[in-house]
């Protein structure tokens, strides 16, 4: 069979070079057109600049000798030279001068009686005019400009009159100056050529000052840095042009022959191995269009095929017991055993080549929670994505590891901890665009990573980092983290309290001992008049004597899963308080508890219990907007329950969450409580102030009471006042007080308290 016409590499090659050049001609060409355009651009504006700064400087020179006359016009001793001329030379040649109203002897002064004849001729070579020109206008200033053997003088006459008042006409005054040389003594002409102004004037021609611009004739001054760049622009497109072609006529030389007689020839020894033996059909894959490498194409289609009769079975059963071996059948990375001898192998490696190493594990947060509620399947299916996106944010010879469960882990030789922080938030990215929501999975589904560093000086530490990374994760997942520790100082100070430190033992403790956590209890004002509403009672633990605060023990909580046994000891401490009688009847109790909580039978359970005190004390329970509610059905059953049993319910920090306006729609809130993120906005006259102030609004006509959270100024609490929220919470008006010490100074001021949730 005849095979199909093929085209060889060089006419590819030729095909290529001529393209190239091509383009880089019309490239070429169009850079020089542009440089061309922006040169006459730049001239016409260094031409504009030119006519600018020269008419500002005629304009200059003329008020200037305008100023010059006037002033010699209104002096006294010009009217008395002209009442009595007796000391007229003097005042003419010296006084003038010394006057300063002259500032240079090129600039000459006669005066004239009211007929226009000069006082007394000058004996000087600059000769004045011995009467004045007809055309003068006698009770008015003029200017002209006359051609004098070839300079160009430029005459100023005035009126002197004998009063301010101008009524009598004693003489006329005229100024002479030569006008090329004042103009260009200015220093303030750069962008015009000087030595190109001209004035055109035919001689003895007189030109009236108003037509002086008209008249001139100039250039502007030649741009260094235009010329500078023109000059290399030109030369670099040269030089490159000629690197061009210099280097395409190299490359098809060394194109030749270095790879296409070599191509040649094993196409003519293949062709020698196979002669003989069976031509495989063209039909069996597509023709490759360059002869040389469509001949290589089939001789080896040959031998493989051959190479496949013979091992084709051993090997896909090796490639079968090695992917079974160290692949993870769900995910598709490596398993556990790839990663221990890989570990290994790295580890006797860097003994021979030291060099920086980062370790990375990866654990999905909430993965339990996503698969206790929407299901194993799903789950897996969650985990295969988390799998891929973390495979494409790697290098490309990084390999991923699935330890078990839900946590991955990768090892990165030759790298720095900024590299390794860089690739995970790639990692973070990536996952952050995947597509959960087509498996019905609608709360956010994120990763914590936590990197250990073993810089190439220390690697006798190397066997720590597994551990080191561990506690850096269970680092990124606390709150208020970006989900992402490098393990060092800061780590190694939040692991103390995930592992062993004075806040968990306290924790352990309360949790164990009743009265040990203690309830402070925080007024809410009504708004307007400021008025305590209610309280919101805040969980202390008393540890030896100190008192240990929620932003050290909560985040244990968290990471203990100790939600409900933390919920359940609060509400038996609030339960104490309330019976025991020291909070003013009337008065209101808010108590926070977790979302996870509501989902929880024994806790709904004690809220019934609780509810005896409503009588009393209304109860308003303080969902937390920062969690996630996944449960979403059994928490709006538990909550209506609760309501039916005069319990308010509050959406607390909103702003900061999940899911907040999913929140409000389809949970029975009450009571939005603005975060202190956003109530300080409000404070600010800006876009973003703007639109909280707005939600605000929108909020309040929906029929939510609203509480500003963390009101500190008096400005954010005129600003929460003038939008109509119903209360206001905050250190401006109060701090969290033990029930003692408020029980005590509410008998202090013994007050009838009107308290109203």
């Amino acid at each position: 069979m005849k095979w199909p016409d093929s085209i060889s590499i060089k006419h590819i090659a030729l095909a290529f070079i001529t393209g190239l050049l091509v383009l880089m001609s019309l490239i070429g060409g169009f850079a020089a057109y542009q440089t061309r355009a922006v040169s006459h651009s730049l001239e016409q504006q260094n031409q504009n600049a030119a006519e600018s700064e020269l008419a500002a400087a005629v304009q200059r020179l003329l008020s200037r000798t305008e100023d010059q006359a006037l002033k010699l016009a209104y002096w006294d001793e010009t009217r008395q030279q002209l009442v009595l001329p007796e000391y007229y030379a003097y005042w003419r040649d010296q006084r003038v001068y010394e006057s300063g109203i002259l500032d240079n002897r090129h600039v000459r002064a006669a005066l004239y009686d009211p007929s226009g004849m000069q006082l007394a001729p000058s004996p000087t070579k600059i000769s004045m005019p011995a009467r004045l020109p007809v055309s003068t206008p006698p009770h008015q200033s003029s200017s002209w400009l006359v051609d004098e053997a070839g300079a160009v003088a430029l005459y100023s006459a005035f009126p002197v009159y004998s009063g301010e008042q101008r009524q009598t006409l004693l003489g006329h005054g005229l100024i002479r100056l030569d006008f090329m040389p004042a103009l260009l003594r200015q220093e303030s002409l750069h962008f015009t050529d000087t030595t190109s102004v001209k004035l055109i004037l035919e001689p003895g021609e007189t030109l009236a000052a108003s037509e002086l611009f008209s008249r001139l004739r100039f250039s502007a001054r030649p741009d260094p840095d235009q010329l500078q760049f023109q000059t290399i622009l030109s030369r670099t497109l040269l030089a490159l042009f000629v690197l061009l072609v210099v280097t395409a006529l190299l490359g098809f030389v060394a194109y030749n022959r270095l790879l296409m007689r070599p191509l040649g020839r094993l196409s003519e020894f293949i062709d020698a191995m196979q002669h003989g033996r069976f031509s495989p059909s063209p039909s069996r894959s597509q023709t490759m269009r360059i002869s040389e490498l469509e001949n290589i194409r089939r001789s080896l289609y040959d031998y493989q095929l051959q190479l496949r009769e013979l091992h084709g079975s051993m090997e896909h059963q090796n490639r079968e017991f090695h992917s079974q071996a160290r692949q993870d059948a769900l995910t598709g990375c490596h398993n556990r055993r790839a990663y221990e001898e890989d570990w290994e192998n790295f580890r006797q490696e860097l003994k021979s080549a030291p060099q920086g190493v980062a370790f990375l594990l990866f654990d999905c947060d909430r993965f339990k929670t996503i698969n206790d509620t929407y299901g194993h399947a799903k789950g897996d299916r969650v985990l295969s994505i988390i799998a891929d996106a973390l495979v494409m944010a790697l290098r490309a010879n990084d390999r991923l590891y699935r330890l078990g469960g839900d946590e991955f882990a990768t090892f990165l030789s030759r790298t720095t901890p900024a590299q390794a922080k860089q690739i995970a938030q790639r990692c973070q990215s990536l996952l952050d665009a995947s597509a959960f929501s087509d498996l019905g999975i609608i709360e956010p589904v994120g990763i914590s990573i936590g990197i250990a560093f073993c810089a190439p000086d220390q690697l006798e530490h190397i066997d720590e980092l597994p551990k080191q990374a561990d506690i850096a994760m269970y680092t990124a997942k606390q709150p208020g983290r970006t989900r992402i520790a490098l393990y060092g100082e800061d780590t190694e100070r939040a692991s103390q309290t995930l592992v062993a430190s004075r806040e968990t033992s306290a924790l352990f403790q309360a949790l164990a001992t009743p009265g040990m956590i203690e309830m402070h209890y925080q007024s809410i004002h009504s708004l307007p008049g400021r008025k305590v509403g209610y309280y919101e009672a805040l969980a202390r633990i008393r540890y030896h004597g100190d008192l240990i605060m929620p932003n050290a023990f909560l985040p244990v909580v968290s990471s203990r899963r100790l939600e409900t046994e933390f919920d359940l000891a609060v509400l038996l401490q609030v339960d104490a308080d309330l019976s025991s009688g020291q909070l003013p009847a009337g008065c209101g109790v808010s108590i926070n508890l977790s979302a996870q909580s509501i989902s929880r039978p024994e806790i709904v359970s004690h809220l019934l219990e609780l509810s005896r005190h409503n009588a009393r004390h209304p109860l308003m329970l303080e969902i937390t907007e920062t969690s996630l509610i996944t449960q979403m059905v059994e928490v709006r059953t538990y909550l209506d329950l609760l309501r039916t049993v005069n319990y308010r319910i509050a959406m607390d920090d909103f702003g900061t969450g999940y899911s907040p306006l999913r929140y409000l729609v389809d949970l029975p809130v009450d009571v939005v409580k603005f975060d202190i993120s956003l109530v300080n906005k409000l404070g600010e006259n800006n876009r973003a102030g703007q639109v909280v102030a707005d939600f605000a609004r929108m909020m309040g006509d929906a029929g939510y009471v609203l509480v500003a959270e963390g009101v500190e100024t008096d400005a954010v609490l005129r600003k929460v006042e003038s939008l109509g929220i119903a209360h206001v919470q905050g250190y401006l008006l109060s701090r969290p007080v033990p029930l003692a010490e408020l029980a005590a100074a509410n008998a202090a001021q013994n007050l009838k308290t009107t308290c109203s949730v």
